[in-house]
């Protein structure tokens, strides 16, 4: 899976009051909603201003562009994103904001988001499990995903995101979304240890620390789907650690 998803996001913003979310700083928050997407198995390309963000369109071809703005109506890149689809590209935008305030302000800014182009609009703090959703049903409803380099092939274990179906062996497992969500992270992570704490925070949205045994509980569930009855075990525990999804033989294809 190698789609694109451009990103805007100026520079530092002077007022201090814009650069925290709910305790956390704006830039923390930008890492995390990147390793959302790299875990949804996908790319990014940031623009910080409007001449990278033209290239961005016209050479890059993204299936995806996150805007962040503070006031989304007043963003002059709306023309560069008119120009695209005036020229053919399908370019659905998600504006992330930070407006603030009460609710009838923060309603305004969600209505000038959409009138101006948008069609997705979230505020910070983000949600991660959220914002992985609503990207991925964007993506669904413009047609943008690429079905066919989505699909997850480990062992016989196939994932289809698209269509949110889990199979093996040719059998279809009945998963929960929580379920599946947990699994898809673990096969796009192949082979690498996935910390309880990252499974929380990419997973369940979860940007503190947790005490809980969630993690463990789903894990016992996907074994039962995916691992009981089969002489291939694919998902290991790594004691004091995490979990990994490891291939017998061969790797994850796409």
């Amino acid at each position: 899976m190698n789609e694109l998803i451009g990103w805007y996001r100026p520079g530092p913003v002077p007022d201090e009051r814009k650069a925290a979310a709910d305790g956390d700083s704006r830039e923390s928050g930008q890492i995390e909603l990147e390793e959302a997407i790299h875990s949804l198995g996908m790319k990014t390309a940031i623009s910080e201003d409007l001449e990278s963000l033209r290239l961005l369109l016209s050479g890059g071809e993204p299936v995806l562009l996150l805007a962040e703005l503070d006031e989304p109506g007043g963003w002059a890149g709306w023309e560069a994103v008119s120009e695209a689809r005036n020229e053919g590209m399908i370019l659905p935008v998600m504006v992330i904001s930070l407006s603030g305030g009460l609710q009838e302000v923060r309603g305004e800014a969600a209505v000038s988001a959409f009138e101006a182009g948008g069609n997705e609009y979230m505020e910070r703090p983000v949600h991660t499990g959220e914002f992985k959703r609503r990207i991925l049903n964007l993506l669904q409803l413009t047609g943008r995903r690429k079905e066919t380099a989505s699909l997850l092939k480990v062992d016989g274990l196939l994932l289809d995101p698209g269509r949110r179906q889990v199979s093996r062996d040719g059998t279809e497992l009945m998963m929960t979304p929580k379920e599946f969500d947990l699994l898809y992270y673990l096969a796009v992570n192949l082979g690498e240890v996935c910390p309880r704490d990252e499974i929380l925070r990419q997973v369940w949205g979860y940007h503190f620390h947790a005490d809980t045994n969630v993690v463990d509980v789903y894990i016992r569930h996907l074994r039962l789907k995916v691992d009981k009855g089969r002489r291939n075990k694919l998902i290991h525990t790594v004691r004091g650690t995490g979990y990994v999804l490891r291939a017998p033989e061969s790797g994850a294809t796409s």
